[in-house]
Protein backbone atom coordinates (compact mmCIF):
# COMPACT_ATOMS: atom_id res chain seq x y z
CA UNK A 1 0.00 0.00 0.00
CA UNK A 2 1.49 3.20 -0.94
CA UNK A 3 1.91 5.88 1.99
CA UNK A 4 -0.52 8.07 0.14
CA UNK A 5 -3.36 5.62 0.45
CA UNK A 6 -2.33 4.65 4.11
CA UNK A 7 -2.38 8.12 5.55
CA UNK A 8 -6.01 8.70 3.10
CA UNK A 9 -7.59 5.49 5.22
CA UNK A 10 -6.03 6.72 8.72
CA UNK A 11 -8.08 10.15 7.64
CA UNK A 12 -11.16 8.36 6.68
CA UNK A 13 -11.40 6.56 10.02
CA UNK A 14 -10.27 9.21 12.13
CA UNK A 15 -13.05 11.00 10.10
CA UNK A 16 -15.24 8.63 11.28
CA UNK A 17 -14.43 8.44 15.00
CA UNK A 18 -14.06 11.84 15.92
CA UNK A 19 -17.72 12.36 15.87
CA UNK A 20 -18.54 10.04 18.71
CA UNK A 21 -16.42 11.70 21.04
CA UNK A 22 -18.22 13.21 24.19
CA UNK A 23 -16.15 15.83 25.13
CA UNK A 24 -15.39 18.97 22.92
CA UNK A 25 -11.41 19.08 23.70
CA UNK A 26 -11.08 15.31 23.15
CA UNK A 27 -13.51 15.69 20.32
CA UNK A 28 -11.22 18.71 18.84
CA UNK A 29 -7.81 16.54 19.11
CA UNK A 30 -9.72 14.20 17.17
CA UNK A 31 -10.11 16.54 14.33
CA UNK A 32 -6.19 17.34 14.65
CA UNK A 33 -5.69 13.79 14.09
CA UNK A 34 -8.00 13.55 11.03
CA UNK A 35 -6.93 16.90 9.30
CA UNK A 36 -3.19 15.78 9.73
CA UNK A 37 -3.53 12.38 8.39
CA UNK A 38 -5.50 13.93 5.10
CA UNK A 39 -2.82 17.18 5.17
CA UNK A 40 -0.28 14.29 4.60
CA UNK A 41 -2.09 12.26 2.08
CA UNK A 42 -3.43 15.18 0.31
CA UNK A 43 0.32 16.26 0.27
CA UNK A 44 1.73 12.94 -0.90
CA UNK A 45 -0.61 13.21 -4.06
CA UNK A 46 0.58 16.53 -4.82
CA UNK A 47 -2.77 17.91 -4.08
CA UNK A 48 -2.01 20.82 -2.41
CA UNK A 49 -5.48 22.60 -2.13
CA UNK A 50 -6.87 19.98 -0.18
CA UNK A 51 -3.42 20.03 1.79
CA UNK A 52 -3.92 23.38 2.19
CA UNK A 53 -7.59 23.27 3.67
CA UNK A 54 -6.54 20.28 5.82
CA UNK A 55 -3.15 21.97 6.91
CA UNK A 56 -6.21 25.30 7.98
CA UNK A 57 -8.55 23.43 9.95
CA UNK A 58 -6.13 21.72 11.63
CA UNK A 59 -4.77 24.89 12.60
CA UNK A 60 -8.20 26.37 13.76
CA UNK A 61 -9.16 22.92 15.85
CA UNK A 62 -6.11 23.04 17.34
CA UNK A 63 -6.64 26.77 18.09
CA UNK A 64 -9.69 26.28 19.38
CA UNK A 65 -9.13 23.67 22.00
CA UNK A 66 -8.01 26.24 24.54
CA UNK A 67 -11.07 28.35 24.17
CA UNK A 68 -13.06 26.51 27.13
CA UNK A 69 -11.08 27.23 29.98
CA UNK A 70 -8.99 30.05 28.27
CA UNK A 71 -12.16 32.62 26.80
CA UNK A 72 -9.44 35.47 26.10
CA UNK A 73 -7.93 32.99 23.81
CA UNK A 74 -10.98 34.13 21.68
CA UNK A 75 -8.70 37.08 19.56
CA UNK A 76 -6.35 34.86 18.85
CA UNK A 77 -8.78 32.43 17.45
CA UNK A 78 -10.26 35.21 15.34
CA UNK A 79 -7.30 35.99 13.66
CA UNK A 80 -7.32 32.54 12.15
CA UNK A 81 -10.56 33.59 10.31
CA UNK A 82 -8.13 35.12 8.55
CA UNK A 83 -6.80 32.35 6.64
CA UNK A 84 -10.11 31.17 5.25
CA UNK A 85 -10.88 33.88 2.76
CA UNK A 86 -6.81 33.45 2.13
CA UNK A 87 -6.83 29.98 1.53
CA UNK A 88 -10.09 30.54 -0.82
CA UNK A 89 -8.11 32.99 -2.99
CA UNK A 90 -4.90 31.07 -3.41
CA UNK A 91 -6.73 27.53 -4.75
CA UNK A 92 -9.97 29.14 -6.71
CA UNK A 93 -11.33 26.56 -8.66
CA UNK A 94 -14.71 28.08 -9.36
CA UNK A 95 -17.85 26.00 -7.48
CA UNK A 96 -15.90 23.50 -5.56
CA UNK A 97 -13.88 26.41 -3.99
CA UNK A 98 -16.93 28.28 -3.00
CA UNK A 99 -18.31 24.87 -1.25
CA UNK A 100 -14.56 24.24 0.64
CA UNK A 101 -14.54 27.67 1.98
CA UNK A 102 -18.34 27.76 3.21
CA UNK A 103 -17.38 23.74 4.44
CA UNK A 104 -13.81 25.87 6.25
CA UNK A 105 -16.28 28.93 7.54
CA UNK A 106 -18.73 26.44 9.27
CA UNK A 107 -15.64 24.03 10.57
CA UNK A 108 -14.26 27.57 12.55
CA UNK A 109 -17.60 28.53 13.74
CA UNK A 110 -18.56 25.30 14.38
CA UNK A 111 -15.01 24.78 16.67
CA UNK A 112 -15.68 28.56 18.17
CA UNK A 113 -18.78 26.98 20.06
CA UNK A 114 -18.29 26.03 23.71
CA UNK A 115 -22.09 24.97 23.41
CA UNK A 116 -21.32 20.88 22.42
CA UNK A 117 -24.67 20.57 20.96
CA UNK A 118 -24.11 24.24 19.08
CA UNK A 119 -20.97 22.82 17.67
CA UNK A 120 -22.13 19.48 16.53
CA UNK A 121 -25.20 21.04 13.93
CA UNK A 122 -22.56 23.50 12.67
CA UNK A 123 -20.19 20.63 12.07
CA UNK A 124 -22.90 19.27 9.84
CA UNK A 125 -23.39 22.30 7.91
CA UNK A 126 -19.80 21.67 7.45
CA UNK A 127 -19.62 18.36 6.33
CA UNK A 128 -22.80 18.89 4.36
CA UNK A 129 -20.69 20.99 2.48
CA UNK A 130 -17.93 18.83 1.71
CA UNK A 131 -20.59 16.50 0.29
CA UNK A 132 -21.35 19.58 -2.59
CA UNK A 133 -17.51 20.03 -3.31
CA UNK A 134 -17.09 16.15 -3.44
CA UNK A 135 -19.91 15.19 -5.36
CA UNK A 136 -18.75 18.48 -7.91
CA UNK A 137 -15.47 17.05 -7.89
CA UNK A 138 -16.12 13.17 -8.58
CA UNK A 139 -14.16 12.15 -5.29
CA UNK A 140 -16.11 9.30 -4.64
CA UNK A 141 -13.30 7.94 -1.59
CA UNK A 142 -14.04 11.84 -0.24
CA UNK A 143 -17.72 11.03 -0.51
CA UNK A 144 -17.17 7.44 1.48
CA UNK A 145 -15.96 9.48 4.11
CA UNK A 146 -18.33 12.44 4.38
CA UNK A 147 -20.95 9.96 4.76
CA UNK A 148 -19.38 7.84 7.59
CA UNK A 149 -18.56 10.87 9.02
CA UNK A 150 -22.54 12.33 8.34
CA UNK A 151 -23.61 9.04 10.15
CA UNK A 152 -21.51 9.34 13.17
CA UNK A 153 -22.26 12.81 13.42
CA UNK A 154 -25.68 12.86 13.59
CA UNK A 155 -25.44 9.56 15.92
CA UNK A 156 -23.39 12.49 18.11
CA UNK A 157 -25.64 15.17 17.50
CA UNK A 158 -28.91 12.85 18.32
CA UNK A 159 -26.85 11.36 21.45
CA UNK A 160 -26.77 15.22 22.53
CA UNK A 161 -30.64 15.60 23.01
CA UNK A 162 -31.30 12.53 24.52
CA UNK A 163 -32.30 12.09 28.32
CA UNK A 164 -29.02 10.78 30.52
CA UNK A 165 -30.33 7.43 31.43
CA UNK A 166 -27.94 7.16 34.35
CA UNK A 167 -28.96 10.09 36.04
CA UNK A 168 -32.41 8.90 35.94
CA UNK A 169 -31.27 5.99 37.85
CA UNK A 170 -32.71 3.79 34.41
Amino acid sequence: MELSTAFGVLGVIANALWPLIKHRKFLLLGQVVACICMFVHFWLLGAHTGAAVMAVAGLQATLAIPLEAHPRFKSVYFVSLLLIPLVSWFTWHGLPSIFSTFALAFFCIGNLQINIKHLRILLLCCLFCWVGHNLLISSYPALVSNFLALCTSIYGLVREFMPNRVAEGL
